[in-house]
C-alpha cells in the first residue's frame, strides 16, 4: 500500500519545521508525532532514519562515477541491476545512458542540469527502499521539462505496488501535487486545510486561493 501525501504553504508556514521534527533534528515542544501509533521518541534514531529517504532541493552528488552516486548511504549488497531499476523509477535511466561512459561517468559541476541530479538523489533514496520518502520542495528550482520528469517519478513511484511506502511531497508548485490522495495545508505553522484537490478546491480556502494565485502568475 502507498501513499502520496503533499504539505503546501506559503514561505515560513512550517512546512519544513515539519520535515525537521520528522527527521528528529530537533524535539517537538509540544504535543507528539506518531509513526504507526508509536511515538517518534520512542523509536531508535538510527533505526528511524535508516527507514526515512530525503531529497532536498539542492541535492549532494559526489565526485564520483553515477552508479556510486546511487549506492551511497546503502548498507546491503548492491548489484547494477538494483541501481538501474531505481534510475528507471526516478525517470534517470535514459539520461544516464546517454552520458559518456554511462553509469560510470565522474560526476562533476559542469556535467548535469538541476534536474539530472535531483533525478539521480532520488533514484538513490529510491536504491535503500525507504518506508517514508520525503521530497522537499523538489520542483521548486527546475523548468518545465524537468518538473514534467518528477512528476513522473511520483507516478512511478505510486505504482511500484512492491512496496508499502508513504511519499511526502513538500511544494512550492501546486500543480506538482495535484495527484496526492492527501494535501495538508499549512498556514502560521499550524494545519489550516486537509483534503484531495478537488476537496480543497471545493472549500474555497487557503489552498483555492494560493491555486488561484499560481494560475494567475502563469496565464
Amino acid at each position: 500500500m502507498l501513499s502520496l501525501v503533499s504539505q503546501v504553504g506559503l514561505s515560513g508556514s512550517g512546512k519544513s519545521t515539519m520535515v525537521n521534527l520528522l527527521l528528529r533534528l530537533y524535539e517537538p515542544t509540544n504535543g507528539q508525532i506518531l509513526i504507526d501509533g508509536v511515538p517518534l521518541n520512542e523509536l531508535d534514531i538510527k533505526w528511524l532514519r535508516g527507514r526515512i529517504g530525503y531529497v532536498g532541493q539542492e541535492p549532494k552528488l559526489f565526485r564520483m562515477d553515477i552508479s556510486s552516486n546511487i549506492k551511497y548511504g546503502c548498507t546491503r549488497n548492491i548489484k547494477q541491476e538494483d541501481v538501474e531499476w531505481a534510475a528507471k523509477l526516478a525517470y534517470a535511466h535514459d539520461f544516464i545512458t546517454l552520458l559518456p561512459n554511462g553509469y560510470n561517468t565522474l560526476v562533476d559541476d559542469d556535467l548535469l542540469s538541476g534536474g539530472q541530479k535531483q533525478r539521480i538523489a532520488i533514484a538513490r533514496a529510491i536504491l535503500r527502499d525507504p518506508t517514508i520518502l520525503i521530497l522537499d520542495e523538489a520542483t521548486s528550482a527546475l523548468d518545465a521539462e524537468s518538473e514534467h520528469n518528477v512528476k513522473g517519478v511520483l507516478r512511478s513511484v505510486r505504482s511500484d505496488l512492491s512496496s508499502r511506502r508513504t511519499v511526502i511531497v513538500i511544494a512550492h508548485r501546486l500543480s506538482t501535487i495535484q495527484a496526492a490522495d492527501r494535501i495538508v495545508v499549512m498556514d502560521g505553522g499550524q494545519i489550516a486545510e486537509m483534503g484531495s484537490h478537488n476537496e480543497l478546491l471545493h472549500k474555497n480556502g487557503l489552498y483555492a486561493r494560493l491555486t488561484r494565485r499560481q494560475t494567475d502568475a502563469v496565464v
